[in-house]
């Protein structure tokens, strides 16, 4: 199987307008990654060292060794390459190309080695060693070395090359431990569970309502001051169910209480409670006074037909009244505020 097989799915949003709803995309989650034990190396009968040839690319390697070119992958995770164009050697033709692209002059200096060093016949210095231009190798008995007895120069080109060959050395797994990471490749790179997951094991977190209120520098449309001469624009303040406005009118905000006005029927006595606080716009509607005094009516009546007696009726009127003093909190905060975020709850 391919590597992108076990990898689990993940939904994600797609681009819509304001006024559709939101889409999915069903899609592979490529940000799950898995890797091998760090202590893996110290197991020699576990891996075994292989030399990359030229033009060797890892599926003929996987074609080769495991008789399966979509088993690239394993090679690639047991070697610890992420990045197949800079991890895993380049041909002679390739390299050439990059070094040109990386290098003004390929051929100029990079850096000074030294010159291995012997003295009485034994290894004094090392070759290899990177060092400046100006180092001169001092013998034990104070003899000092001239420039090319000491240093030597590596080209731009000759030092990409060494790094290039280095790549070729790679850990092949061996076929008991193919069969281990196949065996457990699946459960290691799923989900943990989670309330996010639907019966298939698809992931989708749900979008936000309130990235469509956001344009692209992250602000929100409605924190726009409504002093501005704009015309009109849309307050979402009190949630989705807000009215279009005129930016340039004044608005002044109060907190109010609702306040519910209940009639028992049994004993005609009269019940206001509050049933919670709420923000409504002062704006002097005709929708607002006129949910007023629908609620003061409808109180009275009730309040009327229970009781029977002008007492009951004053008192179901009165509760009324204070409903309609508050200043339109009872039928304003209830349908006003209402919808997603409105009113007090």
């Amino acid at each position: 199987m391919s590597f992108f097989s076990y990898l689990p799915n993940v939904y994600v949003g797609e681009g819509i307008k304001d006024d559709e709803d939101f889409k999915y995309r069903l899609v592979k989650n490529i940000f799950r990654r898995a890797k091998t034990r760090a202590d893996l190396d110290q197991y020699v009968t576990l891996l075994e060292a292989y030399e990359v040839g030229e033009d060797e690319s890892p599926a003929n390697v996987a074609l080769a060794f495991f008789n399966d070119p979509f088993l690239d992958w394993m090679i690639l995770m047991v070697n610890n390459i992420t990045d197949v164009y800079e991890q895993w050697p380049k041909n002679i033709n390739d390299l050439q190309e990059y070094t040109r692209k990386k290098y003004t002059n390929p051929d100029s200096i990079h850096h000074y080695e030294t010159v291995k060093a012997e003295y009485n016949g034994d290894v004094f210095l090392e070759q290899g060693i990177q060092v400046n231009d100006t180092w001169r190798t001092v013998l034990p008995d104070g003899t000092t070395l001239g420039e090319t007895q000491s240093i030597y120069p590596v080209t731009n080109y000759e030092y990409e090359d060494y790094l290039n060959e280095q790549k070729r050395i790679i850990k092949l797994p061996t076929p008991p431990v193919i069969e281990l990471i196949l065996a457990e490749f699946e459960d290691v790179i799923a989900y943990e569970p989670h309330s996010e997951l639907d019966q298939l094991g698809n992931k989708k977190s749900v979008l936000n309502m309130s990235s469509r209120f956001l344009n692209t520098a992250g602000i929100s449309a409605a924190s726009k001051s409504r002093e501005e001469g704009i015309g009109y624009v849309t307050s979402y303040d009190n949630g989705p169910g807000s009215q279009t406005i005129q930016a340039g009118t004044a608005q002044a905000t109060t907190e109010t209480v609702q306040v519910i006005t209940s009639v028992t029927p049994d004993s005609g006595t009269t019940n206001t409670t509050v049933a919670g606080a709420g923000t409504a716009t002062q704006a002097g509607t005709q929708a607002s006074e006129e949910n007023t005094t629908s609620s003061s009516s409808s109180s009275s009546s009730s309040g009327s037909s229970s009781s029977g007696s002008s007492s009951s009726g004053s008192s179901s009127s009165g509760s009324s009244g204070s409903s309609g003093s508050s200043g339109s909190s009872g039928s304003s905060g209830s349908s006003g505020g209402g919808g997603y975020y409105g009113g007090g709850y």
